[in-house]
């Protein structure tokens, strides 16, 4: 048997096409960018039909599938995930950044080309952990955070509360998690300041 000699050893980045889907909804001028992001282990064509009513409030409405797919089933049913199935949290984390930079370039490259006045990240309990990641590194990029189902993991967020302070979140639980007409008329008015349900970073 020859003898086998290691050249060579690194690591090479990798890009994952992922789709997206903008739309906009009532008058020209300054509206909210509305972004969300699914449940994981659903896809866009889901995400599409669960936020109908929501595509009701005026402004940009930008609904983006998760980059890492199921192995099975192919087509329209196949789940996705916003990070890989790793155990360790090191490469979770580094799969966290890795969608954050993804986010963060596709909602860069959209900006010039509408009137958008603030960034509301919408999400559920599933894609919990990828948006407060995004707030907890980004947050002069958001203005709003609405949850459905679920709470904020302050975990990476840092000691220095000021970064955070412009920060509103609202968290809605049981009935109020139902995405309907009233809901979207609760965020409607909660997004304009007239409803006492805010709750700071």
């Amino acid at each position: 048997m020859s003898k086998q000699e290691l050249i060579l050893s690194g690591k090479a980045s990798f890009y994952l096409e992922v789709p997206y889907r903008l739309y906009r909804t009532g008058n020209d001028g300054k509206q909210p960018l509305f972004v969300y992001l699914h449940e994981t282990g659903r896809n866009l064509a889901e995400l599409e039909k669960t936020i109908a009513p929501l595509r009701a409030l005026p402004g940009y409405h930008l609904l983006i599938q998760a980059p890492y797919p199921d192995v099975l089933p192919e087509g329209e049913d196949r789940s996705y995930y916003w990070i890989p199935n790793h155990k360790d949290e090191q490469t979770i984390t580094a799969a966290r950044e890795y969608v954050s930079e993804f986010l963060q370039e596709v909602i860069d490259g959209l900006l010039p080309h509408i009137d958008a006045g603030r960034l509301v990240l919408v999400g559920w309990e599933g894609s919990r952990n990828q948006i407060s990641y995004f707030c907890a590194t980004r947050p002069h990029y958001i203005n709003e955070m609405v949850l459905f189902g679920g709470s904020v993991n302050r975990s990476w967020m840092e000691q220095d509360s000021s970064r955070y302070k412009h920060l509103r979140m609202l968290g809605l639980s049981g009935k109020d998690a139902e995405i309907s007409d009233g809901t979207a008329s609760t965020i409607q008015k909660w997004i304009r300041g007239e409803s006492g349900e805010t709750n700071r970073g």
